[in-house]
């Protein structure tokens, strides 16, 4: 009886281990200028998992953001037998400027809880350029994501985060507000999910579209527009996405950040989420077109979604979304029928002029953040392809079916859990269009053997196309421009 006992009792108490709690403080403190200079993090590590030693980790490098663990400052841990020294150990470096970590290890056995508490000072001006990761001060406030500040326990037991805000050394007023919710919040996973969501604290404005609180936008800093009015078009893009994926019912919550920075690195847009940052200098000369494309295209990473298998596929995460930031706004009525045309033929401009045009997926990956223009090389090209695949679709069923209805079925499949990967997509390919369909996607997207060669109808009725020279960086190389027929009216154009 007390032998049978005997696992039921370790198991319960291996469960109660992982069940406990990570608890979290953040701090911004400000320096004479009032402006933000670090955050002070203090953390109560309640349990690990298993029976490694205890230990804690920090990036030296988070998506192309230098000296993460080289700004955590003050470091200091402890348990009830006082404090605890570290052996510090670091990952080999990653190319491209993809993460990688700085381990602390502890010296000796600890007992819980562990108090662990630290200052993680703001990335310096003119820090490599990159997304917004960075923690970053701007008008008296700061905001960035977890991944640009935070060191966390590398093998908690723990399966739920509470995270609060000491905003005492700020102005009166502001708030603290996460991807994860305004205010004091809880995450229920390990405690690396804080790392995949932004953060704004400080005297940060707000809209949210009256009477619903699913889309909400704050902004710090000074910003080269009319925050508030862009907020209200990013509603409207809100509302086109929700309604044209409709996998996703209700429309999920969304949150949008916006910071104006006085000095660089600037940063740009980066989706995580239910969420993304638009960071950007205070004195930038960005057309409102420009600025609106990025804010529909970061929303649509929501919907669009991911595949398993990571950066060297995406010619889905970000081709498909780049496809669907050009047709949708027009769908909805958001772009003019001109503002379309420009967008769609920057795209095909930047495919052909593109250094990496015929490269491999696999190549471009190792280049990374080191350059912009072959880095988003799969953007453009993978947009150019579902373009083409759309028109394949809609010939090959005779009109019945177009790449929404194509792709329906695996998006409601991946919102239940299914696993989509190359190889789901590809057998939804070839039972569409046949194995030839696989051939060329492969020599196209993921070979980069075979150029792509978009139809004239890819961008609907109310274009064909002409070909043209292009200036590229070695001179001009042949390529094409989608033109305008104005014989189709243009609410033809946008039913597409």
């Amino acid at each position: 009886m007390i032998k049978a006992l005997l696992p039921i009792a370790a198991f319960l108490a291996a469960s109660s281990a992982h069940a406990q709690v990570l608890d979290m403080t953040w701090k911004p403190v400000r320096d004479a200028g009032g402006e933000v200079s670090a955050i002070e993090v203090t953390q109560v590590v309640n349990g690990v998992a298993g029976d490694k030693p205890f230990g804690l980790n920090a990036p030296v490098t988070y998506a192309a953001v230098t000296g993460v663990a080289d700004r955590i400052t003050g470091l200091k841990v402890t348990d009830r037998d006082g404090e605890i020294s570290f052996i510090v150990s670091e990952d080999k470096p990653v190319s491209g400027g993809f993460p990688y970590y700085r381990h602390w290890t502890a010296t000796r056995a600890v007992s819980y809880p562990v108090t662990v508490s630290y200052s993680a000072l703001v990335q310096p001006a003119g820090s490599p350029g990159g997304p917004a990761f960075g923690i970053r001060p701007s008008g008296g406030g700061v905001s960035g994501s977890g991944g640009g500040f935070l060191m966390l326990p590398e093998n908690a037991g723990t399966t739920t985060s509470r995270v609060k805000w000491d905003l005492s050394g700020l102005e009166a007023g502001s708030v603290g507000v996460t991807t994860f919710g305004q205010g004091a919040f809880e995450v229920k996973c390990a405690p690396q999910a804080l790392t995949g969501g932004w953060l704004m604290a400080g005297p940060a404005q707000h809209y949210s579209i009256p009477g619903d609180s699913h889309f909400n936008a704050y902004w710090l800093g000074a910003l080269p527009f009319d925050a508030e009015a862009e907020m209200v078009w990013a509603s409207k893009a809100y509302k086109v996405l929700s309604t044209s994926f409709k996998y996703m019912d209700p429309a999920p919550d969304y949150r949008v950040f916006l910071r104006g920075l006085k000095t660089p690195p600037f940063g740009g847009g980066t989706a995580l989420g239910n969420s993304f940052m638009f960071s950007m200098s205070e004195n930038a000369q960005k057309d409102i077109h420009d600025i609106r494309i990025t804010i529909f295209h970061e929303m649509g990473h929501q919907w669009v979604g991911g595949i398993e298998g990571g950066v060297a596929d995406n010619w889905f995460t970000e081709g498909l979304n780049v496809y669907y930031t050009t047709i949708l706004p027009l769908r909805g009525r958001l772009v003019s029928v001109d503002e379309y045309a420009a967008l769609l033929n920057e795209q095909v401009a930047n495919y052909y002029t593109s250094p990496a045009r015929n490269w491999s997926a696999e190549k471009i990956v190792g280049v990374g953040f080191g350059d912009e223009k072959i880095r988003h090389t799969p953007y453009v090209r993978g947009a150019l392809y579902w373009a083409d695949l759309d028109v394949k679709i809609r010939e090959n069923s005779k009109g019945k079916r177009n790449l929404d209805v194509f792709l329906a079925p695996m998006f409601a499949a991946r919102h239940k859990g299914t696993r989509f990967d190359r190889a789901y997509f590809e057998a939804m390919l070839s039972a569409e269009l046949g194995p030839k369909a696989v051939d060329d996607f492969r020599a196209i997207n993921i070979d980069g053997t075979q150029t792509i060669d978009p139809s004239p109808k890819a961008f609907g009725p109310c274009f064909t196309r002409k070909a043209t020279q292009l200036p590229g960086k070695d001179g001009a190389v042949d390529g094409f421009q989608y033109i305008r027929l104005k014989t189709v009216a243009n609410k033809k154009c946008a039913q597409w």
